[in-house]
């Protein structure tokens, strides 16, 4: 790379620290959802005494129970879904989980993973509201708190992201140029979900510290694993967004680049220059947000030609 190519010398730094995101982020973002698993289900197993399919009635007088089991999937299985799943479904297309992988299958992996946060986060809803309504002597009530108004916003978000997603890019599949312009669409109503459904994750873990701050834990309670183990989760959640949506971010074109800041007008004047500009964006949008890369596998039957053709079509 020439000096007038890179005239700050700033391309090193980027090559280290993208964008594109370095490969070393996805590593990190993959270890942080397991890590909030982990926590998440000792908190579950230990300080909250585990997980039941039904509600406990022995011990407890005629006429009451106990559904806290019952209840407590609902926290293991919004975190499996939303912290887990949906992490990799963002991640699998910008960094999947084995490098090279053709496009088809990352598509595959975007979809399988989304569909298993979908049953995941169907699983853990259906859980809480049983464990409400099977409590004796009165059932509890639902949709009391703001936790509850926020994981309902974020449920349906994420249900109209994968309905959009399955009818738009599977069955029964717009056309190519649909597709397109709703790439960019797509990607930020998937992040924007995901982050609501991590701030109800995080409104959820809290409001359940405070009931049980409130109902049966001492103050030397509040120095131990039922307090500590959600109070880490929360700042993971941080880091987990960070480094997941790093993958989202595009890298800067040569095509973009004001003139005299990054390099010379090319011969073609500003109008090809343009031109270029809105080729490789469009084929960028065809890799889910990467550059266009030689090595890459665009879907069957859609090519960078085909893509190029389209868009010759449109100009015309």
């Amino acid at each position: 790379m020439t000096g007038i190519d890179d005239p700050f010398g700033i391309q090193p730094a980027r090559w280290i620290i993208g964008p594109p995101a370095p490969r070393g982020t996805a590593f990190l973002a993959r270890a942080c959802s397991l890590a909030i698993m982990v926590l998440v289900g000792h908190w579950v197993r230990v300080p909250l005494h585990g997980v039941g399919i039904k509600p406990e009635t022995n011990g407890y007088p005629d006429g009451t129970n106990d559904t806290s089991k019952l209840f407590n999937w609902h926290p293991v299985l919004m975190t499996l879904g939303f912290v887990v799943f949906m992490a990799e479904a963002l991640l699998s297309y910008q960094a999947p989980i084995i490098p090279g992988l053709p496009r088809e299958v990352r598509k595959r992996i975007h979809l399988g993973c989304h569909l298993a946060a979908t049953v995941c986060v169907f699983l853990g809803f259906v859980a809480v509201l049983q464990s409400h309504r099977l409590k004796l002597p009165d059932p509890m009530p639902d949709w009391y708190s703001p936790h509850s108004f926020l994981g309902l916003t974020a449920i349906a978000l994420v249900g109209l992201q994968v309905l959009v997603g399955l009818y738009s890019y599977v069955w029964p599949r717009l056309g190519l140029s649909h597709r397109m312009a709703l790439g960019p669409l797509h990607r930020f109503w998937g992040a924007a979900a995901w982050l609501a459904a991590l701030g109800a994750v995080a409104t959820g873990l809290q409001e359940k510290v405070t009931f049980m701050q409130m109902k049966t834990l001492t103050r030397k309670d509040l120095f131990g694993p039922a307090v500590r183990l959600p109070a880490v989760v929360l700042p993971l959640l941080v880091v987990l967004a960070l480094l997941v949506l790093y993958h989202q971010v595009p890298p800067a074109s040569k095509a973009s680049t004001p003139e005299g800041f990054g390099g010379s007008p090319s011969p073609g004047g500003s109008g090809s220059s343009g031109s270029a500009g809105r080729m490789a964006s469009s084929r960028a949008l065809l890799k889910g947000g990467r550059p266009a890369g030689e090595d890459e596998d665009e879907e069957e039957g859609e090519g960078s030609g085909d893509a190029e053709a389209a868009l010759g079509r449109r100009r015309v």
